[in-house]
Order: C-alpha cells, then structure tokens, then sequence
C-alpha cells in the first residue's frame, strides 16, 4: 500500500547511518534527539536501531525547525507535541463531523424534508502545517 505525506509508513527499515544519510544529519545528532525523546526508533536487541518513513518525516521536520527556523530542542520538544494534539483533533474533528452529517441526512430522510441536504451538511477543513 502506497503511503501519502500526511501518512508515512510506520514500518521500521532504515539503520542509523541510512536514516542519517537521508536527512543529512550526522547519526551522533540523531542519537542526541532519540536522547531528549525527540525521536524513538524500532530497537532490535540493545544496539540496532531501525527508522521508518515515519521517523524520517520527523527528523527532516525537526531538522526544519532547528536549522530553517531557528528553534532550539526544547522548544522543537513543545512544538512536535503541539502539532501531535492537533493532529489527534483533526481526526476526533473530522469523526464528529461526519456522525453529524450522518445524522443530518437520516433526518432528512426520515422526516422527507424538502431541503437540499448539501446545504446543511458540515464542512471540516483539516489544519495542516507546513513545517515539512
């Protein structure tokens, strides 16, 4: 199954000095981040380390942060678990949302209202942020 942006796979595949090599980041700088809890790799025994596309999207965005906008680690730490909680609530949003408009459209059925039910129904614009 293809993966989208918003979406990566979450299967870990990646070593260390691959995931490194893909972000440019040095492997030492990713170990600092897994450190501080801003990244938690797939472990194999004690050592090995594997990455997902997931995980990959994440350091390029902390990346992003620190070296494009100048945010330090702690404040990238505060920014992941802000856009995590958004996140949580586009999804709970866009659950609400579309119960509702189920329930719109059974009224309208039940009742045989003449309405145009297009004109009652919810729109939900997901938040996305562009820090990739």
């Amino acid at each position: 199954m293809k993966q989208d942006k918003r979406h990566p796979s979450e299967e870990p595949v990646y070593l260390i000095s691959v995931a490194a090599r893909m972000c440019g980041l040095h492997p030492q700088t990713i170990r600092l981040y897994e450190r501080l809890g801003l990244i938690q790799p797939h472990r194999v025994g004690n050592s090995k380390r594997l990455y997902s596309e997931a995980d990959i999207a994440r350091l390029r965005r902390i990346q992003r942060l620190t070296q494009q906008l100048g945010v330090n680690l702690a404040g990238v730490d505060i920014i992941l678990r802000l856009l995590e909680r958004i996140d949580q609530m586009n999804r709970e949003m866009a659950e609400v949302v579309a119960q509702t408009n189920m329930r719109i459209l059974q009224l309208i059925h039940e009742h045989n209202l003449p309405v145009d039910p297009q004109s009652l129904l919810i729109r939900f614009e997901r938040y996305d942020d562009d820090l990739d």
